[in-house]
């Protein structure tokens, strides 16, 4: 029964678009290990069992928001921390930066190379671009019948079974959310050394119905298109405002 009503939400969701939530199990058992929730070209991601983190990410503007509920706190990364991030060499200069202002100015100087070369020795390696491609095999979980794909990413290897996005129910908006946030991942993840992204896009439109990925896996579990509260997608007002961590 279960998965006849999810086959006929997904069924209906083509005349009538709503917004989208889609549960992930962890493969072995009914609990429940990821939340991904679209709306208002906005997604929030979370445990589906823990909410003491979760992101949001906004389209509109190619914005993260990451939330840390139990201390009531957040921070942004926008445009500018972005773009810091997906340069290795330009963030290292910005924290060389920050540590040597905290020093004497006739300091500084002395120490700047000998910092700049433990910060750099810190520093990961820039992760080769991942290859995803079809291995000619094909697969069904939940009623949703999919294709393997492989993902290459120098020695890591992962695998997923994915179908088009709108045997999902999902919108062309909705998808493009997705689309949006895996490529921004996928610059960030190869500069930090290890990616964990999950971008289909050179293979055609494609989502995720199951994943094993560095030791984790999922599989798509449930599908709802109820209407998602605004207050899902925005900041608690009583959630304080924090500098981003390196």
């Amino acid at each position: 029964m279960k998965i006849l009503n999810t086959l006929l939400l997904c069924t209906l969701a083509n005349s009538v678009l709503a917004d989208t939530t889609l549960i992930f199990t962890d493969g072995q058992s009914d609990k429940a290990v990821t939340k991904m929730q679209f709306a208002n070209n906005k997604m929030r991601a979370s445990s589906a069992n823990d909410n003491s983190t979760y992101m949001i990410y906004d389209a509109n503007n190619t914005t993260f928001t990451m939330y840390m509920a139990d201390d009531k706190q957040y921070f942004v990364l926008g445009k500018e921390q972005l773009e810091t991030l997906g340069d290795v060499g330009a963030m290292m200069d910005k924290m060389l930066e920050e540590q040597l202002s905290q020093l004497p100015a006739s300091q500084r100087e002395m120490m700047r190379g000998m910092m700049a070369g433990a910060l750099k020795a810190q520093m990961p390696k820039q992760a080769p671009k991942a290859v995803y491609s079809f291995t000619g095999e094909t697969s069904s979980y939940n009623g949703f019948d999919c294709k393997i794909v492989s993902k290459k990413a120098g020695k890591n290897k992962s695998n997923f079974c994915v179908t088009e996005y709108s045997n999902l129910g999902m919108s062309d908006s909705e998808y493009s959310i997705i689309t949006s946030f895996q490529k921004t991942i996928e610059k960030l993840a190869s500069q930090m050394g290890s990616d964990n992204s999950m971008d289909f896009s050179s293979l055609g439109n494609y989502m995720p119905v199951q994943f094993n990925q560095s030791g984790q896996n999922g599989i798509l579990n449930k599908v709802h298109h109820d209407k998602l509260e605004a207050s899902l997608f925005t900041t608690p007002q009583d959630y304080n405002k924090v500098e981003m961590p390196f």
